[in-house]
């Protein structure tokens, strides 16, 4: 027993409420069940209650009933849910397959090379090292309905994006796992509805439910993932003819409001901007066939039923695509950003440790330039270097240096060469689009060079500085001039550079460009001057001269981040409005400035109360993980790689076992711990 549990409560019954079902609440359910031994009294009994209107393991982001199109953004080989040796978590390793050693087991099933042998879709089979059938029947009703999901696990690499559905199901398989080895006197059950409140009741909290009756818990686990919008409001009609459709999950958005060649403004070029695309045009029956005749061997063949895609955000450029895994580490190994976090105080300002990041990234650019293309360099490399170390990054006497030992400006690094075409005034539509086509052409051409590419080495150097400065950050390392200044800056250019699509992604675009079905608006184009006589207004951008686009209908193609200081989440409000969260605020020379994470506890997400809030006699025993304390816990959006000491994981573990420290520490009070038995409901009911 941990001397962290605290006095032994009578054995019971204690409840614990994980809010979400997908990958945070899987892991937060694996690790509670990893843990539970080191903590319960003999005799305790443990009950495990999943609230999530999907099923969970997926959850509403990576269920398993949306267009096999949809991919991943990250590689098959950088996704786990299961606890490696590399994992420097207390609590005990669970061994499992990652996404990729599961992708190879259904497709050893699939071939008849794996443990069992055999193939056939309508039996379970194929034994992983868990000692469970990894093809299920669900899955294997999917791949015999969508014949696709095989072609692709057939194919896959561990490089490879994987279909959004198959993840789905490897979260489903990783949850049912854990389901299926629960400790004797530990059982779960799954509530498909959506949490609205959460009251304090003693030692307790009634966690009460959009369609049922509430349930009393001991403990609540917030994995509630990105937000979703208001339901009366998802397509926003103001008094005009233009419709609005309000940014959420691609597959989520009523895109039916496309019509087949209409018009459409698409605000946003991130990540869900190629989801939208990618419904609106695979998802309508379109094609893209291999043709060498393009530079990016591939056309679009369309279906016909395409609306034609205006796109426009703050920079009007696409996320480069993200650096592959055969793009090298640069030569720096960050030493000078470790030498500046070394001085960096708490709470502390970036201003010295930006630069340090940008010198680290010319260091490994410049570095690897001079082994894969040693003609471009006119000076010795230890030259261009000395230069490096002694003079600032960002000063003329640097860029005079570059200029002399790099005669060609093609050959020299510019990180956010993206930010000159936002900035600059275009002759015409024309020009701007072939702009931005150059610039796909080049994030093509540099992905197809793998461990050859400069340039990708330089953007992996610098997002790679994102995991080194969690501990500077996190829990208000910086002052908030900082956070939400050059920080910010950092963050967005970082994941410009690495947090990108795959690169067929940006193949598929400049098809879908070339054969007319996606334009390029130009940056930061909004609605401009009064609405015609059929209530449209022309889009423009301030950057690009024209008429601009009338269009009908308006989609935000990017996901709402939740907030507890201004979001409209009505769990959040209630949180807020009971004194069960508070805001944190990060320092500033004004005085607290608020984020949109609650106030928690450093390293465990146990929320703590505001200051002057009435004292209930208990100590909280509600936690936050991910995206909401992402102001907070910085690293909260990084996947979990496999031996990779994958914060995420590490997460989970800390928030289980501090809340297993105080689960028996209290005794109920008299207050019964049972809940109303599931029935439609039930996880058994669902499968």
């Amino acid at each position: 027993m941990s001397e962290a549990a605290g006095p032994v409560a009578e054995p019971s019954e204690r409840v614990v409420v994980v809010i979400g079902g997908g990958f945070r609440g899987t892991s937060v359910l694996e690790r509670l069940a990893a843990n539970t031994d080191e903590f319960r009294p003999p005799g305790g009994r443990l009950r495990i209650v999943s609230v999530d209107e999907h099923p969970p393991g997926p959850g509403r982001i990576w269920r398993t009933d949306q267009c096999t199109a949809l991919l991943m953004n990250t590689p098959a080989s950088a996704y786990t849910v299961w606890l490696d040796d590399s994992v420097s978590s207390d609590g005990p390793k669970v061994a499992g397959p990652s996404l990729w050693e599961w992708q190879q087991q259904v497709a050893g099933f699939l071939t008849g090379t794996g443990a069992t042998g055999g193939g056939d879709l309508g039996t379970d089979g194929g034994l992983t090292d868990t000692g469970r059938a990894v093809v299920t029947g669900e899955l294997a009703a999917d791949l015999a309905r969508r014949p696709e999901l095989a072609v692709s696990v057939r194919a896959a690499t561990p490089d490879s994006c994987t279909p959004r559905v198959l993840l789905g199901h490897y979260l489903r398989w990783c949850h049912e796992t854990v389901v299926a080895s629960l400790p004797e006197g530990v059982r779960h059950d799954w509530r498909r509805d959506r949490v609205t409140d959460i009251e304090r009741v003693g030692a307790r909290y009634r966690v009460s439910l959009a369609g049922g009756v509430p349930l009393l818990a001991d403990a609540v686990v917030l994995c509630t993932g990105w937000s979703t919008p208001a339901r009366d409001h998802e397509t926003v009609r103001p008094p005009t003819a233009v419709r609005r459709l309000r940014g959420d999950n691609a597959s989520d958005q009523d895109l039916a409001e496309a019509k087949p060649g209409a018009d459409v403004v698409v605000e946003g070029l991130g990540l869900s901007f190629f989801d939208v695309a990618t419904l609106l045009t695979i998802g309508r029956g379109g094609r893209f066939l291999p043709d060498d005749a393009t530079p990016y061997g591939l056309r679009y063949e369309p279906s016909g039923s395409e609306p034609v895609l205006h796109a426009t955000s703050r920079i009007g450029v696409p996320y480069w695509s993200r650096p592959g895994t055969a793009v090298p580490d640069g030569e720096s190994r960050h030493r000078f950003l470790g030498e500046a976090l070394l001085r960096q105080p708490r709470p502390g300002r970036f201003d010295g440790v930006g630069p340090a990041i940008v010198r680290d990234t010319l260091w490994d650019y410049y570095t690897h330039l001079a082994t894969a293309n040693p003609d471009v360099l006119t000076v010795p490399l230890p030259q261009l270097l000395d230069a490096l170390v002694a003079l600032a990054p960002d000063s003329a006497e640097w860029r005079d240096v570059v200029a002399d030992a790099v005669p060609d400006p093609a050959h020299r690094l510019d990180l956010d060469s993206d930010a000159a075409l936002a900035q600059r005034v275009w002759d015409s539509p024309a020009t701007f689009g072939d702009a931005v086509r150059g610039r796909l052409l080049t994030d093509v051409a540099e992905t197809a060079k793998g461990a050859a590419s400069s340039l990708k080495v330089a953007h992996r150097s610098f997002g790679k500085a994102r995991g080194l400065l969690v501990a500077a950050v996190e829990d208000g390392g910086l002052a908030a001039e900082s956070y939400f200044g050059s920080y910010a800056h950092f963050i967005d250019l970082a994941f410009r550079l690495n947090n990108g699509p795959p690169s067929v992604r940006l193949r598929q675009l400049l098809a879908l460009h070339d054969a007319g079905v996606v334009r390029f608006l130009g940056p930061r184009a909004v609605p401009d001057g009064r609405p015609d006589a059929t209530g449209h207004t022309p889009w423009r951008s301030p950057c690009v001269p024209g008429a601009g686009v009338r269009a009908d209908l308006v989609i935000e193609a990017r996901v709402p981040a939740p907030s507890l200081h201004t979001g409209t989440d009505p769990l959040l409000r209630a949180l807020r409005r009971r004194e069960l969260a508070d805001v944190f605020h990060l320092p500033s020379a004004h005085g607290p400035v608020p984020t949109a994470a609650p106030l928690a506890e450093p390293l465990t997400g146990r929320l703590l109360r505001p200051e002057g809030a009435p004292e209930q006699g208990h100590a909280s025993q509600l936690y936050a993980l991910g995206v909401l304390m992402r102001d907070t816990r910085v690293s909260s959006l990084a996947a979990p790689a496999p031996r990779g000491d994958a914060v995420a994981l590490r997460e989970t573990d800390r928030t289980a076992r501090r809340l297993l420290a105080g689960l028996w520490a209290e005794s109920l009070c008299g207050e019964s711990a049972d809940l109303p038995e599931p029935f439609e409901n039930s996880e058994a009911a669902a499968r």
